[in-house]
Formats: structure tokens, C-alpha cells, sequence
């Protein structure tokens, strides 16, 4: 029975199987293993529980494994591990800070380069959207992939039987981010924007009207820096709606903007989020042309001074599983305008809404914001894990949009079976160069099932 229930909870992942184990776990390669939350007492009986791990990892790695904890909202006893555990912790259904990545990925190699007999086992709590995050991160960082399309297709083949990995939208957008800055050999620098209004491309459907009421909320480093007001009953068949911000709203890195539908006397709902970093806008192609530009032209403004980002229905988080069109249109796009501050010629201090109050109801002094120290510093964690540096070079090159639909489905398939064995033909990730792997394409868009979302947190991150 206890079987049973494990098989339910882990739905599509590849399980270990073999020498008598049951476990969600997976070999994405020998020498690094994705797997679920190690757990206790009653949450043991349907998760892997923590002494089985032991067991298992003391069986076939002992004294040459180490533990990474990506979970912000959870731990255990490292003792079970004999302390060999690390933390770089970020929020369920959520991206990474960018900050954090390239710490993950120089620790993680290190680790691997000190013998060739060590392993790492790298888990969240269901061991398949944050942990694919990482992993495939740390595949670009090793030069396996070049591009991140395939790094993200590799894992979803390797350790899911429907080959959806890194699912949310926004998760799979900052393994692009991190694949960008290798590829082009780019040092991360946090960048100031300012944000002007955001820009809806046909109307999302809500309400008995057809239309939506939306609200829109900004997070930055998990503080609400900005909450619009309540735009009542937008109706459906406009082709465009604009909701501009009176006084612009300074952002800087790592940005969350989370849509609520707020009908009156009716209660709010999330309509969709997404997370995207300042430095990107700008140097991406996630702008794709759309029906209002002229001349084969889009009337995006693509200068320094004035900078567009338009996300598709596809690259927005849980708006992508309207596959029904029932909420938005095949052809729903946000669009976001923002100005440098140079362009808007402000002074060192800028006058804006507090956080959530809504606009226009009151002001408040607030300092440009500044690149800041990371806030989830792991533990255990080498001097060498530092944060990236600030070098840009005013690189004018794009990043590739990964996630489109193909219909080239021939797998690269990963030796390893349902079992999540790790042997085969397999080779571990070396600290050697690689050469290009080739894999189909493959759409990465949709999630795995709607209650993924339920309890989301609607006004904190």
C-alpha cells in the first residue's frame, strides 16, 4: 500500500526501483542524483523517508556524497547526512534569485572535481521544478549544453516519463537567463529600469462579462514595492488595454508582478505571475512580432533609453495552462514599458506609492535602489561561492525564446529506465570539456496538473 501511495504522489518522475529500494530518485547523470524531500514520520510514508535515503546513498556512495537542500520552506537533521548538506534555498514554484546560481554551480563543481567517486544528491521538496532548475543550470556551467533548451529537454526526459521537468515558465526562463551570461560570456549587473505601465494584448477573460477586473502587485527581494489600483470590468474585445503607472515605479533585479482578477463583492483570484530580472530586458527575444507593428518593424521602442518586455501567454505562469483558451486568447501577450533613469532625468531620490497602498493614495521617499548582498546565503559554502560580478560591456545580443512549440519529439533518451538507475551507457558529469549534445525540440510549456497552485500565496512571496 505504502508503494502505492509513493507511485500517486511521485506521478510521471522516474523511481529507483532496484535492489529492493522504492525511492523517488533519479540518476541524471552517475554522479548526480535528483530526488524528492527526504522525510520522517507520517510525510516518510508517501515522500522517500530520510533513513531509506541514508541507507541508500551509504550502499552505493558512503563517505563520497553531499546533500544539496534547495527547500526555503523546510529542513531536516543534517546529522543523518553526516552533516554533508548544503542549502541554496528559494521559494516553491519560483525562480532562483540569479545571485544564487552561480554559487550552486561553483560549489557543486568543486565538489565533483575533489574525487572522482563523489556524488551529489540535489532535492526540493517534490525533487523535479527547483531541482531541474539547478541541475540544468550547473550542465550549462560545465559546457555539457550550449543551449538551454536542450539542457531543459534532457532533464525532463531523464527524470520524468511524460518529459516535463522544469515546467513553470518562469523557472525555465532563468535557466535561459544563466545559459545567456555563459554562452556570451557576460558578468551579471544589476540594473535599474524604471517600470511605466504594463500593457495587456487582447483581454483575459474572468468575469460573467467576459472581461477581468485586474489588479497587478510588484515584489521585489519579497517586498511589495508597488500595488496598482483596480481597473473595474474591462471588457472583452479590445485589442489592447493599458495600465499606466502615474509615477514610475524603480525596479531593480530580481522582479515578481502577480495579476489578480478583483471583481466587486466577488472574491480575487490569481490570473497568472511571472518573474523576470532587469538586466535581461532588453538583450531578449521574447518580444516576438506581433500584428501592431508596421513595415515588418514592431513599434517596440529597442533603444537604450526606452526598453519593452513582451511575454506570450506560453511564458506566463499558470496563464500557460489554458490550453482551452477558456481564460485567455491563443494570442494573450503582456507587454511591460519601462525608461532608464537616465532618460526620465530623476534626481537621486524618486517619489512613489508605498508598498501596498494603491496608487495614488499615498507618496513616500524612496532611494533608488542599489545592487544588495544576496539575502539566502547557503551554509557550508567555499569563499569562491561569491556573487557575480558587474561587468556588462553593453553586450547587444539576444536570448533565444526555448520554450515554443516543436513537433520533433525524437527523444535524446537518457540509458538510464523507469528504475532511475544510473548505470548504462551514461557517462558522469567530468570536469573536462564537453562536446555539443544534439536533442529534439521539444514544448516545455505546460505544467503537470492544476493543484500545483493551490494555496498560493496571492499578496507575499
Amino acid at each position: 500500500m505504502a508503494n502505492i501511495i509513493r507511485n500517486l504522489v511521485s506521478k510521471h518522475k522516474r523511481r529507483y526501483t532496484e535492489d529492493g529500494y522504492d525511492l523517488d530518485l533519479t540518476y541524471i547523470y552517475p554522479n548526480i542524483i535528483a530526488m524528492g524531500f527526504p522525510a520522517e514520520k507520517l510525510e516518510g510514508v508517501y515522500r522517500n523517508h530520510v533513513d531509506h535515503v541514508v541507507k541508500f546513498l551509504d550502499e552505493r556512495h558512503k563517505d563520497h556524497y553531499k546533500v544539496y537542500n534547495l527547500c526555503s520552506e523546510r529542513s531536516y537533521d543534517v546529522s543523518k547526512f553526516y552533516n554533508r548538506v548544503v542549502c541554496y534555498p528559494f521559494d516553491d514554484h519560483n525562480p532562483p534569485r540569479l545571485e544564487l546560481i552561480k554559487p550552486f554551480c561553483e560549489d557543486l563543481d568543486d565538489w565533483l572535481r575533489q574525487d572522482g567517486r563523489n556524488v551529489a544528491a540535489i532535492h526540493c521538496k517534490a525533487g523535479k521544478g527547483r531541482t531541474g532548475v539547478m541541475i540544468c543550470a550547473y550542465m550549462l556551467h560545465r559546457g555539457k549544453f550550449n543551449d538551454a533548451e536542450e539542457a531543459l529537454r534532457y532533464y525532463g526526459q531523464t527524470r520524468t516519463r511524460d518529459e516535463k521537468g522544469v515546467t513553470i515558465p518562469s523557472q525555465a526562463r532563468y535557466v535561459e537567463y544563466y545559459g545567456y551570461l555563459i554562452k556570451h560570456k557576460l558578468e551579471y549587473k544589476p540594473i535599474t529600469l524604471l517600470l511605466r505601465g504594463i500593457e495587456f494584448v487582447t483581454i483575459p477573460m474572468f468575469n460573467s462579462s467576459g472581461g477581468c477586473s485586474p489588479n497587478f502587485e510588484v515584489f521585489q527581494l519579497k517586498v511589495k514595492v508597488f500595488s496598482s489600483k483596480t481597473y473595474e470590468d474591462v471588457k472583452r474585445g479590445q485589442e489592447h488595454f493599458t495600465m499606466n503607472i502615474e509615477q514610475s515605479v524603480p525596479l531593480c533585479g530580481d522582479i515578481k508582478v502577480v495579476f489578480l482578477n478583483k471583481p466587486r463583492m466577488m472574491k480575487k483570484e490569481v490570473m497568472f505571475q511571472f518573474w523576470f530580472n532587469t538586466y535581461f530586458v532588453g538583450k531578449d527575444d521574447y518580444n516576438i512580432p506581433s500584428n501592431d507593428s508596421q513595415n515588418g518593424k514592431s513599434k517596440e521602442c529597442r533603444c537604450t533609453e526606452y526598453l519593452n518586455l513582451t511575454l506570450p501567454k506560453m511564458d506566463l505562469d499558470k496563464a500557460n495552462k489554458d490550453k482551452a483558451h477558456k481564460n485567455f486568447s491563443p494570442n494573450f501577450k503582456v507587454r511591460l514599458h519601462f525608461v532608464t533613469p537616465e532618460n526620465e532625468q530623476i534626481s537621486s531620490t524618486l517619489q512613489v506609492p508605498k508598498p501596498a497602498h494603491h496608487v495614488g493614495s499615498h507618496t513616500d521617499e524612496l532611494h533608488l535602489p542599489q545592487p544588495t548582498s544576496q539575502s539566502s546565503v547557503p551554509i557550508q559554502t567555499s569563499s569562491s561561492c561569491s556573487s557575480l560580478s558587474v561587468v556588462d560591456n553593453n553586450a547587444q545580443v539576444v536570448l533565444k525564446n526555448s520554450r515554443r512549440p516543436r513537433h520533433d519529439k525524437s527523444a535524446l533518451t537518457p540509458s538510464s529506465s523507469d528504475t532511475g538507475s544510473g548505470t548504462g551507457s551514461l557517462d558522469a558529469i567530468s570536469t573536462d570539456a564537453y562536446s555539443d549534445t544534439e536533442a529534439p525540440e521539444v514544448d516545455l510549456s505546460e505544467t503537470d496538473t492544476d493543484d500545483e497552485w493551490e494555496g498560493l500565496e496571492t499578496t507575499a512571496v
